[in-house]
């Protein structure tokens, strides 16, 4: 077992709460089409196969002055 790091950059679908502020909780809308929420999918699934995930975050807009984070481990913007 060791330490690795993913890294994907991907540009594509709308995801979804664009109306969530800063600080606010990110619940995601479930859908099967929503990149936002098939991260957070892909996060939970890697935790729940064993894997201990130390950080992960989801950019929108990287390096823009509207760019957002999410932290997918907390659910926190």
């Amino acid at each position: 077992m060791g330490t690795y790091n993913l890294e994907i950059e991907a540009v594509g679908g709308h995801g979804c709460q664009r109306e969530v502020k800063d600080g606010e909780n990110v619940v995601g809308c479930q859908a099967a089409s929503c990149p936002d929420c098939e991260a957070r999918r892909f996060v939970k699934s890697l935790r729940d196969n064993g894997s201990s995930v130390s950080r992960a975050t989801l950019t929108h807009w990287p390096g823009q002055e509207s760019e957002v984070k999410d932290d997918l481990l907390t659910g926190i913007r």
